[in-house]
């Protein structure tokens, strides 16, 4: 004989159908989501290509100016070669002027040659009329000068009065030619 189940089938059925339409609303509910989920996509995808697009052209920006660094790198290697001789060349320049002992010799409108001591401004003017008083100031100066170069200066007359002639200039060339002197070869 068949007998009746001890329980009703009803009682899996209902939860199980509460279950079933749960998730056909879901199934009805996800368009709905996938669309604001498109939206917001399509929103960060919108900023994201601004983005990129601005970074392109930032790399675009940098490359240029990179290329035009590099084309100027010849000339700051040049430009630091020329700071690092121009620092040597003052630190050659106080070397020169610690070891140089000035003096400066006055040619006078008449082309007379005088020394005027510039320690001793109220001492007369020391002519040099030849050879042997050139001498004489060139070997006190050497004295002076305590292993110092000695070095002569020729102060011509302001304004110009033809005076020194070359055949002065000669001259005075032949005296402090043991010297530096501030006498050039005229043609």
């Amino acid at each position: 004989m068949i007998q009746m189940p001890r329980r009703s089938v009803t009682r899996f059925f209902i939860p199980l159908i509460d279950v079933l339409l749960l998730l056909f609303c879901i199934f009805l509910l996800m368009p709905i989501v996938n669309e604001e989920e498109l939206k917001s996509k399509n929103e960060s995808a919108a900023e994201l290509s601004d983005s990129v697009s601005s970074l392109e052209r930032m790399l675009q920006a940098r490359t240029q100016e990179l290329t035009r660094l590099e084309d100027l790198r010849p000339a700051l290697d040049e430009l630091e070669r020329l700071r690092e001789e121009v620092a040597r060349l003052k630190k050659d320049r106080k070397d020169v002027v610690q070891r140089t002992y000035f003096q400066i010799l006055d040619v006078d409108p008449k082309g007379n040659l005088y020394y005027i001591d510039p320690l001793r401004p109220d001492a007369p003017k020391l002519l040099i009329a030849n050879e042997e008083s050139a001498q004489t100031l060139i070997e006190r100066h050497q004295r002076a000068a305590a292993g110092q170069e000695v070095y002569y200066y020729f102060l011509y007359p302001r304004p110009e009065t033809g005076f020194p002639t070359l055949a002065q200039e000669r001259q005075f060339k032949t005296w402090f030619a043991a010297v530096a002197h501030s006498l050039k070869e005229r043609p």
